[in-house]
Formats: structure tokens, sequence, C-alpha cells
């Protein structure tokens, strides 16, 4: 188990990382249904009108975002997983130990700082590489 991280932070980031991981599945059942961010528009205003290339690109924003929310529930996944095997808090690169502040900002990082910021720097030609 992570030394560096109290048990009682492990618990907060542990809710962290259920509760990221909820709003993104409740999100992707709502584009595998059909229902895009213009069907809660239209559903919050009651707009009667229907432009078909407005709601054509708002499902394709959907399904971009739909495909970011995948990749990031497999990072929490794969985060819930560390926790479970005594890995989580620790740089995949390095092996420092990821500060609890920077976990309790993104609860799913595998990296330090450090790490991440020279694998941005690798991949600053590759807008939508994801570490």
């Amino acid at each position: 188990m992570s030394k560096h991280l109290t048990a009682a932070q492990l618990t907060e980031l542990k809710t962290l990382l259920e509760a990221r991981k909820a709003t993104i599945e409740a999100r992707l059942q709502e584009v595998q249904e059909g229902q895009s961010r213009s069907d809660h528009a239209r559903e919050i205003l009651l707009q009667d009108s229907d432009d078909l290339s407005h709601r054509a690109s708002d499902r394709e924003v959907d399904l971009v975002a739909s495909d970011m929310g995948s990749v990031d529930l497999a990072r929490i996944n794969a985060a819930l997983e560390r926790m479970k095997n005594g890995t989580y808090g620790y740089c995949d690169e390095c092996g420092c130990e990821i500060p609890y502040a920077r976990l309790k900002l993104e609860p799913q990082t595998q990296h330090c700082v450090a790490c991440k910021g020279r694998w941005e720097k690798r991949t600053a030609a590759v807008p939508d590489a994801r570490m």
C-alpha cells in the first residue's frame, strides 16, 4: 500500500475516482442512447426549432467527448486497480511519490509533474496524445 498517503487520503481519492467514474459512465450511456448536448439544451430551454446541421455538429462533439470519456474511464479504472495492488500514488516513469495535492487534482494520474512535463514536451506536436 502507498506509504506516503494516509488511509484517509486514499479513501478520499478513491471517492473522487469513483464519483468521476460514475459521471463518465452516465454520460457515455447518454451518448450511447443517442442523447446529445443539443437534446439536453432543448429540454432545458424548451426550444421548438430543429436545426439539423447544429444537431449533427453537436452529435459529432458528443462522439469526440465520448472517446475522451472512454480514455478517462480507462485511466480511472487503472488508478483504482493500482489502489488495490498498492502501487497507487507512485509515478509509472520514475517511481517517485506523486504528491497528494497533485493526486487530489487529478486522482487518475500515473505520473509525477516532472515526468508529465517531459512527456508533454516530447508530444507537443501531437495534440491528441494522452499519457
